[in-house]
């Protein structure tokens, strides 16, 4: 199992979508929520996910397809 720490950016208009709950469902992975500030018009989480590298990588390329942007907290590399 590996632990990633990242931050998600969200523009105004994924900010009411349930991206993380869709993340949880669809992915092998579990989420732990650091920080957040969540406004009318822009969004941030500071979180961790856990899991294998191929699962977090598939979450994160989810995210990055529904428009948010990913960004990592701490240096990780994926292995192939």
């Amino acid at each position: 199992m590996e632990t990633v720490r990242l931050k998600l950016i969200y523009p105004e208009e994924k900010i009411k979508e349930p991206l993380l709950s869709k993340v949880c469902k669809k992915f092998d992975i579990d989420i732990n929520i650091r920080k957040a500030n969540v406004q009318e018009k822009i969004g941030w989480l500071e979180l961790e996910f856990v899991g294998s590298d191929e699962e977090i990588k598939k979450a994160m390329d989810f995210l990055k397809s529904n428009g948010i942007e990913v960004l990592f907290l701490e240096g990780h590399i994926f292995r192939e």
